[in-house]
């Protein structure tokens, strides 16, 4: 039995300025693809909030109808272990939650498609710093915010707290052409969207309409085959690798030359996981993956989370 009614995926942007009217690359595009009837629209967006008010619009209809819905984000949806305790947070909730309340609450998109990205990751390293800026590095030569480094601090980073954080993530491990979430600028960078990111998820996730049945892989849904029941309304979110469809996308960009990298890639993620959604076998890729430690599995289930696609 298929898992999904509907597939979204999200290309996410922290792009700053209003983009060109003319599609192009390193922008804000969902794919979104059916599963009954194979109808595929991929949708570029001028700037984060017009993305948000449509992939919002699509899943109101979508839980009107009452179908389970899959959501895939091409940015991360935790950190490395450690970082509430880093920041000296108290654990009244689990990590993740923690950081994606903080998130939601210290970000803010300013007119133009501007957000306070940078501003954010420097009070994230003033509460975590020990003898040295960090963990968030990188930073335009525009940005002058002494507490973001413009290299890497060095891993493993040791907080003031005496927490020890490391580069990389298990499930990044697992696919390793990912790059870490404390680089925040400079090619393949994806940093900055996680902080846009996360909070944007966690403002959906407060929709009266969509928060009663959306939820977040691993953290609430735990490694499981069975996401969903035969019927919806359902909402899975996920953490996505467009490298893990790279092959695809770039057979899809020689066929069409005119093709934006960042539509072939949605494109090709809707599907790859409608094909084998149909197949019966998607349920496989959202079990555990083997030979994952205990302390592996905890992390990932309570702070770091983990790729759709990393095996």
């Amino acid at each position: 039995m298929a898992l999904f009614d509907a597939y979204l995926f999200v290309d996410w942007s922290a792009a700053n300025g209003v983009l060109p009217e003319r599609p192009r690359a390193d922008s804000p595009w969902i794919g979104e693809r059916l599963r009954s009837s194979g109808r595929q629209v991929e949708t570029y967006h001028r700037t984060r909030l017009e993305a948000v008010e449509h992939l919002c619009e699509r899943l109101r209809r979508h839980v009107r109808l009452r179908r389970r819905v899959l959501v895939g984000m091409d940015f991360a949806l935790g950190y490395p272990a450690g970082l509430a305790r880093a920041l000296g947070w108290q654990e009244d909730q689990a990590p993740w939650q923690r950081i994606w309340r903080e998130l939601a609450e210290r970000t803010c998109e300013q007119s133009g498609n501007r957000s306070n990205r940078f501003e954010v990751a420097a009070q994230l390293n003033e509460l975590c710093a020990g003898d040295r800026p960090g963990p968030f590095w990188a930073r335009p030569e525009s940005v002058a915010l002494d507490a973001i480094p413009p290299r890497s601090p060095g891993f493993p980073f040791v907080s003031r707290h005496g927490v020890v954080l490391a580069r990389r993530r298990t499930t990044e491990l697992h696919l390793p052409r990912t790059q870490e979430t404390w680089k925040l600028a400079g090619i393949g960078a994806v940093g900055s969207q996680t902080l846009l990111g996360i909070s944007m998820l966690q403002r959906l996730r407060q929709d009266p309409e969509l928060g009663p049945v959306c939820r977040v892989f691993p953290y609430e849904t735990g490694f499981t085959s069975q996401l969903t029941g035969s019927t919806g309304p359902a909402i899975v979110c996920t953490e996505i690798f467009m490298g893990v469809v790279s092959q695809a996308t770039a057979q899809a960009m020689s066929r069409d030359a005119s093709l934006v990298r960042d539509r072939a890639q949605v494109r090709s993620q809707c599907q790859w996981v409608a094909r084998i959604d149909r197949a019966g076998e998607l349920g496989g890729w959202f079990a555990e993956p083997a030979g994952l430690t205990a302390g592996e599995r905890h992390a990932a289930l309570t702070e770091e989370g983990w790729i759709l696609g990393a095996r």
